[in-house]
């Protein structure tokens, strides 16, 4: 998903098709959903660009260092290395920490997030004149339906 995701994004394409899909969209899947949507939101990030500005840039930390130099130690490194990549399923721990805190891989997290999302996610209701709106829609549909029915068009 990521390639055949980020390719058409990076292209100008504004919608990622297919998140949850397996086995050519014949069956769905809710942890393969969890996964893709993180993919699609990095997908989203590497598209949206880096912001470019004097605290992003810190020209007067390039020039401190200089060429050959490192950055990993520097204080705006260490409070800013972390803002471009968050991820809440893929484990970017080393192996041994991974391993002693239970070892669980991607799958195993996206399954327990979706079910914690079946379980608790709570939808906020729709303003009011959108349910109205929303009917309105629904009604004129429903009767050009029985119209088209009436007609035997249907």
């Amino acid at each position: 998903m990521t390639l055949t995701g980020v390719i058409p994004a990076l292209a100008g394409a504004n919608l990622i098709y297919g998140l949850g899909m397996l086995d050519s969209a014949l069956t769905w899947d809710y942890a393969q959903m969890v996964m893709h949507n993180e993919f699609a939101r990095m997908i989203k990030r590497v598209v949206g660009g880096i912001e470019l500005n004097d605290e992003t840039m810190q020209a007067d930390l390039i020039a401190e260092v200089g060429p050959g130099g490192e950055f990993i130690t520097r204080e705006h490194t260490f409070k800013n290395m972390r803002q471009l990549s968050q991820t809440e399923l893929i484990d970017r721990r080393t192996r041994r920490v991974w391993q002693e805190e239970g070892g669980t891989d991607i799958v195993e997290r996206a399954y327990e997030k979706s079910h914690d999302i079946l379980e608790n996610y709570k939808v906020d209701p729709l303003p009011e004149e959108m349910q109205r709106e929303l009917k309105s829609i629904l009604a004129d549909a429903d009767a050009e339906a029985e119209e088209l029915q009436a007609k035997g068009l249907l």
